[in-house]
């Protein structure tokens, strides 16, 4: 069957079989979308209870359920991405697909034939499944860890005017960043940890230099247990003990050699190409950035095809956040510039 089917697609022109090619990537989608609406959800999704009954099919066929708790109905795909979406299942294969190869914003909306501002929110709701979906960071006794800080730009797009006065800042033409001497607190934190096995983690930590408490909620249940590896920062000696490690071992950052934080001066490195070709993340969604990178880190260590993992995560995947309340998410960091207002 293998062979006969073979031999018929090569009679086919090029564009026929781009054609074929297109039809059978839009079935792949929408068999992945209807696997995953098919099993029983086992909770509810708004109340979480397990008190479940079956209450008929929805127009597509599909099984949808009462709570006995809550009184709602639902179907399996309720609150996943692709139930919340008017686009099908098709589309979103395409824009994952079109996220993968570095396609731009714009360049998405038109492969995907929506509006920069749907594209957009789509990148974000595919950035929160990425971020949901990422593997656990190991740590304990049998794993050694190396963490640190790096700094990238703030950026303030997007966050509108949040104070009587406007703007707190001069704008930062084309992406260019702070020139300033020594760590300016104009700068965002992130701090990352890479492990001997494998994993990688970043987080942002705050303005300027690390402080114990963007630390401790940073790498809270990371390096517990394990033998971690920093530089000399002060503040890794007071919040890292705390934190249930096994062993801290500072070195000097001039010092340091590629035994010492190799690990996630590597990682450093390939986060900073990793976001240039964005000129700028805004500071709001830095994480959603850093768990996309994270996620391809993760992707590329796996034998399976990054496409065809994510597509199954989109279809099975849920979100929290509405276009509603990304735009009304506040700007983090904002209380330097209320200080200084």
């Amino acid at each position: 069957m293998d062979l006969m089917i073979l031999h018929r697609l090569e009679d086919l022109s090029l564009e026929e079989k781009r054609e074929v090619a297109e039809r059978l990537r839009a079935l792949i989608a929408e068999d992945v979308a209807d696997r995953a609406s098919a099993g029983d959800p086992g909770r509810c999704p708004r109340c979480g209870s397990a008190d479940l009954a079956r209450k008929g099919h929805g127009r597509d066929g599909s099984q949808r359920w009462r709570c006995g708790s809550c009184g709602r109905t639902f179907s399996a795909r309720t609150g996943s991405v692709l139930a919340a979406s008017k686009l099908p299942a098709a589309t979103w294969a395409d824009y994952v697909e079109g996220t993968l190869a570095g396609e731009s914003l714009r360049a998405l909306a038109r492969r995907c034939g929506v509006c920069p501002g749907t594209s957009w929110f789509m990148r974000m709701r595919l950035l929160e499944v990425m971020g949901a979906a990422l593997q656990p960071f190991r740590c304990g006794p049998t794993v050694s860890c190396q963490v640190d800080g790096t700094y990238v730009n703030e950026s303030l797009s997007g966050s509108r005017a949040r104070s009587a006065r406007g703007m707190p800042r001069r704008a930062h033409r084309n992406g260019q960043g702070v020139r300033r001497r020594g760590v300016s607190r104009d700068k965002v934190c992130v701090v990352c940890a890479a492990n001997d096995v494998g994993d990688g983690f970043a987080a942002v930590c705050g303005r300027g230099r690390p402080t114990d408490a963007g630390l401790r909620g940073s790498l809270a249940g990371i390096v517990d247990g394990s033998w971690v590896s920093t530089d000399d920062h002060t503040s890794y000696a007071r919040v890292l003990p705390r934190l249930g490690v096994a062993e801290h071992v500072p070195t000097a950052s001039g010092a340091a050699g590629n035994g010492e934080l190799g690990l996630v001066n590597a990682m450093h490195q390939w986060l900073k190409i990793f976001l240039e070709p964005f000129h700028g993340v805004s500071t709001r969604w830095l994480q959603r950035y850093l768990d996309f990178f994270c996620w391809l880190e993760q992707a590329r260590r796996s034998d399976a095809d990054g496409r065809d993992t994510l597509s199954g995560q989109v279809a099975c995947g849920s979100y929290s956040h509405t276009r509603r309340d990304l735009i009304e998410m506040p700007q983090p960091l904002w209380d330097r510039w209320e200080a200084e207002g």
